[in-house]
């Protein structure tokens, strides 16, 4: 295991309205390909939820990203809309 995680090259926030309550989701995509998602407020309270794995992208998917942020978060919003939620 490995001391340091990987770098964070993009980050999402999804809000999610429901009859039950207002969430917040947190959304990342790290420098070797691992997307990661975790519940972060219900309610605009804090949740301490672990992160769960999503997706890893392919070596290709990554090299297509490379070090451009902007491309990194589009990537990741196309991500998050494959699971079901909007930004």
């Amino acid at each position: 295991m490995a001391l340091l995680s990987p770098k964070v090259i993009a980050q999402v926030s999804v809000r999610s309205v429901s009859e039950l309550a207002v969430s917040t989701w947190e959304w990342v995509l790290r420098a070797d390909g691992e997307v990661y998602y975790r519940l972060a407020k219900v309610d605009g309270r804090r949740e301490r939820n672990p992160w769960t794995l999503a997706t890893r992208l392919t070596a290709a998917e990554l090299q297509a990203v490379g070090v451009d942020r902007a491309k990194a978060a589009e990537v990741l919003d196309a991500i998050v809309r494959r699971h079901g939620h909007r930004r």
